[in-house]
């Protein structure tokens, strides 16, 4: 069993998304990805930040979106310097006087003091850091009574709804011009660990006039499993690579995407598509290539059918016997056709066994994006 976390994290609480066109925000989650409205607003929440807000959740997993109410609300600024994306990343801690007393030992920024929010069934004890991620920021949170309930918010399924196909967040992962200040942050302030890392080229980057290429780290919390991989470009070519190409349409760094843990893949994107979810596709060849490389890496036991995963556009990799499917979402620039709406997508991943990442499909991946950007 691992040791137990320096700050005491046991999970992601939820993460803050700031959103231009909130309906269109709302509809998304509930109508097209089926997650669960479960806490509103307050006027009192919306008095003092100027800003509305909906959380919604499946299982273990917490997303709440913000639009601002006013041009001098904190989403109002964060939207005059980047696209709608992930703004803060909060962390239920065990014991908050503990984790602050271990943050400022480590050299970390507080953007507040130790701030505390009750209701009749909770109290929220909280305090935020600053990160080197572009404007993401980090909040450890300590709840004393209903961990249910979000102080200044209305529950809005006080008899809960139903749990949905996703279960928590499997890893979050952040495009940077430079990984090396961000591991280290996430080494020193954070107390995580090197998980895994992988550096590569596109096949064209041979002919030396063009092709593309990504150095890519993955820290966690061993006793959480709480993941981050952080992406950045290489030479040559860097600014041509689509992680330069994420930080230029995002305006900074920031989280690229979120990947949701599900049990049954298939069956997830058969149901996603009927709701008009779209996803990246894969070439064919992937498909051709894909029974040799199984063998290759001693992938014996692979269950599904290669024609259902390629016809859903399913990416599939392992490890002696171990193996994982995902997908991904189309960014929101091009599922809305508009720019400013962002490079952010959401990752749907099925793990059998194996807890890396997979070379193989980070390369498909990557260079899929490649291809989904040339031809817009």
């Amino acid at each position: 069993m691992a040791n137990p976390s320096v700050l005491g994290i046991q999970k992601v609480y939820s993460v803050e998304f700031v959103v231009d066109y909130f309906d269109r925000s709302r509809n998304f989650y509930i109508n097209n990805m089926g997650f669960q409205e479960t806490h509103s607003s307050t006027p009192a929440w919306e008095d003092r930040f100027k800003t509305k807000a909906l959380y919604f959740s499946a299982n273990d997993i917490k997303i709440m979106i913000a639009a601002p109410l006013s041009h001098h609300s904190y989403t109002a600024q964060y939207l005059k310097i980047l696209c709608p994306g992930i703004r803060k990343v909060t962390f239920l801690v065990k014991n908050l006087d503990g984790a602050t007393e271990y943050l400022k030992n480590h050299d970390a920024t507080f953007i507040h003091d130790l701030m505390e929010i009750e209701s009749a069934h909770s109290r929220h004890r909280f305090i935020t850091i600053a990160t080197p991620i572009g404007f993401l920021e980090f909040t450890f949170l300590e709840i004393d009574g209903d961990g249910e309930d979000v102080p200044m918010f209305d529950n809005i399924l006080p008899g809960g709804g139903e749990e949905g196909i996703y279960k928590h967040i499997d890893h979050m992962t952040i495009n940077a011009r430079t990984i090396f200040p961000i591991c280290h942050f996430l080494e020193h302030v954070m107390d995580m660990k090197k998980f895994w890392s992988v550096s590569f080229h596109t096949p064209d980057y041979q002919s030396g006039k063009k092709g593309t290429g990504l150095s890519s780290q993955v820290m966690y919390d061993p006793a959480s499993m709480v993941k981050f991989a952080t992406n950045e470009p290489l030479y040559p070519h860097f600014n041509d690579s689509q992680i330069q190409t994420f930080v230029e349409k995002n305006h900074g760094a920031g989280i690229q995407h979120l990947a949701l843990s599900v049990d049954h893949l298939l069956d997830t994107i058969e149901t996603l598509r009927s709701r008009g979810v779209e996803f990246l596709t894969t070439p064919d060849e992937y498909y051709n290539l894909l029974p040799d490389r199984l063998a290759k890496q001693n992938v014996s036991n692979f269950k599904e059918d290669i024609a259902d995963l390629k016809k859903q556009g399913i990416l599939v990799d392992g490890k002696d016997d171990r193996y994982l499917l995902q997908i991904f979402l189309k960014d929101a620039s091009v599922l809305y056709s508009e720019e400013h709406a962002g490079p952010f997508f959401y990752e749907i991943i099925q793990r059998c066994g194996h807890p890396g990442f997979g070379e193989g499909n980070f390369r498909a991946l990557f260079e899929a994006i490649e291809l989904q950007d040339s031809s817009q």
